[in-house]
């Protein structure tokens, strides 16, 4: 349901699902009480008070006097904007640190790794944006798009922002819908014999091979031989395959 969708993604900017569920019905209701609030939400007094405090104290619910009791009214949506920038600010502070401990001597560096599920899958896709290189790649494109949904918008974006093209191969059922017509991308169509559920990415001296079930597995393969290998296959695929 859109309502659980909604939910899910003010969790993502530092919600918890009582606070959600809180906002939400705070911005469908107007000001109310806190009493009133419990009630429809069948949640405690006591929690949905201490909800209304923390929504307060974040800035996204404002407070007045009723008829000598506390009235709560939702701000604007937008002060989500404010709050999801702010979290963006505090990581981009402590990222420095970060990244000098992953390069320290103490840190191997490993030629093969495993990502699982779909919060994996974003993670190889945010390495391709870091690594800031053009890309190859073949495979069932729709169903990424299907998996990663809102975040697949997000990389769209990055991609551009960054000038990152990309030569892609699918299969000729694909022709003539959306996925395939992604800017900065070159494609390509091959015939159906050609079709396995699994989807590869060439970007520098990486290769990601992806198995694309509803719980994705990922095997990303760092090493620049092996690289140079998948995409002279990838040449091969390219030459046979029509526009």
């Amino acid at each position: 349901m859109q309502v659980l969708s909604d939910l899910r993604i003010l969790e993502h900017i530092g919600l918890t699902r009582n606070e959600s569920i809180v906002y939400v019905e705070l911005l469908k209701t107007g000001p109310n009480l806190a009493r009133n609030i419990a009630r429809i939400t069948n949640m405690h007094r006591t929690s949905v008070y201490n909800c209304l405090q923390r929504l307060h104290k974040k800035g996204l619910v404002a407070v007045s006097n009723y008829n000598n009791h506390s009235s709560f009214e939702a701000v604007n949506p937008n002060k989500l904007l404010s709050l999801l920038k702010e979290r963006e600010e505090r990581l981009m502070k402590v990222l420095p640190a970060l990244n000098k401990l992953r390069d320290t001597k103490l840190y191997t560096k490993h030629e093969v790794q495993y990502f699982k599920g779909k919060q994996g899958l974003k993670s190889v896709y945010d390495d391709i944006i870091n690594t800031s290189q053009d890309y190859v790649g073949w495979g069932p494109e729709d169903k990424i798009e299907k998996l990663l949904k809102y975040y697949f918008l997000h990389y769209i974006r990055s991609r551009q922002k960054k000038n990152i093209y990309a030569k892609l191969l699918y299969f000729e059922s694909s022709k003539g819908k959306a996925h395939t017509k992604s800017p900065l991308v070159n494609v390509k169509y091959l015939p159906k014999m050609f079709y396995s559920a699994t989807a590869h990415r060439v970007y520098g001296d990486n290769v990601a091979i992806i198995l694309l079930e509803e719980e994705p597995l990922c095997i990303l393969i760092r090493n620049k031989a092996i690289a140079d290998a998948y995409r002279k296959n990838f040449h091969i695929l390219w030459d046979i395959a029509k526009k």
